[in-house]
């Protein structure tokens, strides 16, 4: 089966600080929509795509009232 993101390629590349500016000024170009959707697939890859819920051990607090 193949995923969604399979399909992108990775880029590396390497910049000067004078260069950075371009970056900025091509992510203000995008839409919000589009942003906040690249930053969603972001957190999938780094978080997982379990809407941020993991299973582990649950945890229990007790308040005992002494008389």
């Amino acid at each position: 089966m193949r995923s969604a993101n399979s399909s992108m390629q990775r880029v590396v590349s390497k910049s000067t600080v004078q260069t950075q500016s371009d970056d900025l000024d091509y992510w203000r170009t995008i839409p919000i929509a589009q942003r906040v959707a690249v930053v969603e697939v972001l957190r999938q890859r780094m978080f997982g795509e379990n809407n941020g819920t993991r299973q582990g051990l649950q945890r229990v607090c007790r308040i005992i009232h002494r008389a």
